[in-house]
């Protein structure tokens, strides 16, 4: 009976780890705000027009009032300031538009702590 009560445990702090770990990404596997949704889609656009398409349906799913007030992030892995963020997600766009957009979330998302 014991072993089964230490495994139970070993499972329970295994699963609480986990969830502690992405607390940081409320969202999880879809952006949480307007912010990310801008980073998650604009990674590579290639045109301004498809640009202006990304950001419209940004605002579309997330409304004003979604954009305005958003806690900085403090990762512990990966990406630490919006410096390191515009080198990540803007290095590889051709669009001006996307790219100035991505730099626009970073400086949002993360501090610009070296």
């Amino acid at each position: 009976m014991r072993p089964y009560l230490f495994m139970k445990l070993q499972s329970l702090i295994f699963c609480l780890l986990i969830l502690a770990a992405n607390t940081s990404y409320a969202g999880w596997f879809s952006p949480d705000n307007y912010w990310e949704c801008l980073l998650d889609n604009m990674h590579g656009v290639q045109s301004d027009a498809i640009a202006e398409e990304v950001i419209k349906s940004c605002k579309n799913e997330f409304p004003f009032h979604k954009r305005v007030f958003i806690e900085k992030k403090r990762p512990w892995f990966g990406v630490k300031t919006a410096s390191q963020c515009v080198l990540k997600h803007g290095k590889k766009t051709p669009s001006e538009i996307a790219a100035r957009h991505i730099q626009a979330a970073c400086y949002k998302l993360y501090s610009n702590d070296e």
